[in-house]
């Protein structure tokens, strides 16, 4: 199922054009997660743990689009990858229904709407597809901003794990949230 890009502007009124991803973004998208890997304190995983190279990350990319309940979307404004999302639907059969929501924005585009976007687009998608009935995620319990808009968008908090994250020496619980469409 093909997703249909559509153009927005930012709180600032920058354009911003959501699509899906394409292996010709590897080289931005990797370029883009490295940086907002590399001082966040909201996505357990540092930048130098993320190895993709950009053949790598142009497979990935190619294997998303393959699977008929995932998807990638990238946010972008003047041709600069500045948000991603992805939805990383299940491989096995008893839970191909479900998919998983990954999400990250560049550090200087951060609270502009991109992320309500990208959600909203992701959901929209997923309502339309066929196999998918419930998409989760997980989330640091410190991450109000994270929860708010999650909630906002319709996710419930369906279980805690205590101390499952572990950021500057300091033990933060892991939540997760699911919508069912």
């Amino acid at each position: 199922m093909n997703f249909i890009s559509k153009t927005y502007h930012t709180k600032l009124g920058k354009p911003l054009l959501i699509r899906e991803a394409t292996s010709a973004d590897a080289k931005q998208l990797l370029a883009l997660k490295l940086e907002y890997l590399k001082n966040t304190s909201t996505i357990p995983l540092f930048d130098y743990e993320y190895s993709n190279t950009i053949k790598e990350e142009s497979e990935l990319i190619q294997n998303l689009h393959q699977q008929s309940n995932s998807l990638l979307l990238v946010a972008e404004s003047d041709g600069d990858i500045i948000g991603n999302i992805d939805l990383t639907g299940s491989w096995r059969k008893k839970m191909q229904h479900t998919a998983m929501i990954g999400m990250g924005i560049h550090t200087q585009w951060q609270n502009q709407g991109i992320g309500t976007l990208l959600i909203q687009n992701v959901l929209e998608w997923s309502k339309e597809n066929e196999i998918l009935k419930v998409l989760w995620l997980e989330v640091y319990a410190t991450n109000l901003p994270g929860i708010s808009l999650y909630k906002k968008m319709g996710f419930k908090e369906s279980g805690i794990i205590e101390n499952f994250f572990l950021e500057k020496e300091k033990y933060i619980d892991k939540i997760t949230m699911i919508i069912n469409l």
